[in-house]
């Protein structure tokens, strides 16, 4: 293993161990709403939007377990394509990047949908802070990801964590610019990571289902697909799409190291 790969491995350690963190901490929340955190979620706290109708997507807002089943329960997606993906990458050459990167992955992926449920679940404001910070580290070991081979990647393990820090905090401050820097660190991932193993199935697949799911997440958001009391939510379709997309992310890291044996066998032939 090169040092650039150890670099990357440990940062990706790193994050895994973060996202085993999230998750303790949302199936806490999950089970006792509030006991991380008091205050509601900022779609039904009057105090970050003075006068505006409280609303958290469109799903009706019930009692009990799950306020709202279907945008919480939808969640699994994410459990079962983690798991399934951690099992995927077993396989590969411990001295690849893209094993740490995949395991790394697969972990953060069942934190989002441990968070996400939380979230969902009791609608708190700790809820949805673990649920936008699971979110973070998939972005962000997509970022670091794709910086493997490079100069950059000895430098990966402290610019992770500082830009994590940095996004817990502005989120815990700013909460209404998660979703905008949630972007802001996605977008250039995914071009990089792109450019980095261009024609990867898995990628193309993974970005289509994404846009898939924002559409569903947008018509949501925006009312053009709404029936409060349906369990078919648009933002429930985001969950399952973005958790079929983080699956094909971890599939492209064992597509990527793949492709490169295959190339590496075709030069060693006469």
């Amino acid at each position: 293993m090169t040092s650039r790969s150890a670099d990357l491995s440990r940062t990706a350690y790193v994050i895994g161990v973060i996202a085993l963190a999230v998750t303790a901490a949302a199936l806490l929340e999950f089970a006792r709403p509030g006991s991380l955190d008091g205050r509601p979620a900022t779609c039904l706290d009057p105090t970050v939007h003075p006068g505006a109708q409280l609303r958290c997507f469109c799903e009706a807002v019930g009692t009990g377990l799950l306020r709202q089943p279907a945008n919480a329960l939808s969640n699994l997606a994410f459990l079962v394509a983690g798991a399934t993906a951690y099992r995927s990458v077993r396989a590969l050459d411990p001295g690849r990047p893209e094993r740490a990167l995949g395991r790394a992955a697969a972990l953060a992926t069942i934190a989002v949908g441990a968070a996400s449920l939380a979230y969902h679940g009791g609608l708190t404001f700790a809820g949805q802070l673990l649920d936008v910070q699971g979110m973070y580290l998939i972005a962000v070991l997509l970022l670091v990801g794709s910086c493997r081979h490079t100069a950059l990647a000895e430098r990966a393990p402290p610019l992770a964590l500082a830009l994590l820090a940095t996004l817990a905090a502005v989120q815990w401050a700013l909460p209404d610019t998660r979703r905008w820097l949630f972007a802001v660190v996605l977008l250039p991932a995914i071009v990089l990571e792109a450019r980095r193993a261009p024609g990867s199935p898995p990628l193309r697949a993974a970005v289509a289902l994404l846009t898939l799911g924002y559409a569903g997440w947008l018509a949501d958001e925006r009312g053009l697909w709404c029936d409060p009391a349906s369990l078919l939510q648009g933002h429930a379709g985001w969950h399952l799409a973005t958790a079929g997309s983080a699956y094909l992310m971890v599939r492209h890291y064992r597509w990527a190291v793949e492709r490169a044996a295959a190339m590496d066998g075709a030069r060693d032939r006469p």
